[in-house]
Parts: structure tokens; C-alpha cells; sequence
């Protein structure tokens, strides 16, 4: 149950912000481009002022490499967030479609207590807690129709 929760918070959020491990690794790509190609404008800036040769022109072409890594790899963590966030706002939506009342861990945890608690007793409080989770249920497309009417 708790790595079912664990997987629900970790939903929310990639659903918010699309981070994964695959953005946090091209997030390090474009810091360690972005650092590189800053470091060769530099090193080029020096040799420029010290002796405007042809080393210049090899610092600036290495400098432009790292932005051009740079920049394809912002380009590919921008998409592949946006997958991510598409990925995790999907499964969100299909969890909240499906029937939780027949999960096997759901199913067993109703058994155990029908075992200690006894069938007789926890039938109704079932049945009240059903017919309250129902009442909920159209109370909050009531309300969502609401919203949705002008």
C-alpha cells in the first residue's frame, strides 16, 4: 500500500513539473556544456587580446561546439519533459478510472478484517461507507457540471 501511495506522489509530481531522471541528466548536460563553452569564450577572449593569431579562431569554433551542444540538449530535455508530464498526467487519469475496490490489496485487507472483526458486523458499516463513497462521488460531478455550465 505504501509503494502504491509512494507511486501516486511521484506521479503528482512529474504531472507538475515532467522531472524524471532522464531531465535531471540532460539538465547535468547543459550545465557541463553551458560551463564548457564558457570556459573556451574565455580562454578565446584571452588569446584574442594576446596575440589575434589563428589559435583565436580554434578556441572560438571549440566554444562553439559546447553551445551548439548546449542548445540541442536543451532542446531534448524540453521534449522529453513534456513526454514525462503527458506519460504521468496519463497514468494519473487511468488510476483514477480504475476500480479500487477490486484490487487484491484492497480485497485482502476486507478479508482480514471480515476475519477479526466478523461478517456480520462489517456488512453494514461496508454498505454505509459504499453508499457514502457513491454519494460523494455524484456530489463531485454535480459540482464539476456546475463549473462547467456558464
Amino acid at each position: 500500500m505504501f509503494k502504491s501511495v509512494s507511486r501516486e506522489i511521484t506521479l503528482a509530481i512529474q504531472a507538475k513539473n515532467g522531472m524524471s531522471g532522464a531531465v535531471a541528466v540532460w539538465m547535468a548536460i547543459i550545465a557541463v556544456a553551458s560551463l564548457a563553452a564558457f570556459v573556451f569564450l574565455c580562454v578565446s577572449g584571452y588569446t584574442f587580446l594576446a596575440q589575434r593569431l589563428d589559435t583565436i579562431i580554434a578556441g572560438l569554433i571549440m566554444a562553439g561546439i559546447f553551445v551548439v551542444i548546449a542548445l540541442l540538449a536543451a532542446i531534448i530535455t524540453a521534449l522529453v519533459r513534456r513526454r514525462v508530464r503527458e506519460r504521468a498526467i496519463l497514468a494519473r487519469a487511468a488510476r483514477a478510472h480504475a476500480p479500487w475496490l477490486l484490487d487484491p490489496r484492497v480485497l485482502g485487507v476486507a478479508v482480514e478484517a471480515g476475519r477479526s472483526i466478523g461478517w456480520q458486523r462489517l456488512i453494514p458499516v461496508a454498505l454505509v461507507g459504499f453508499m457514502a463513497a457513491q454519494w460523494a462521488r455524484e456530489y463531485r460531478e454535480h459540482q464539476s457540471k456546475q463549473r462547467r455550465q456558464p
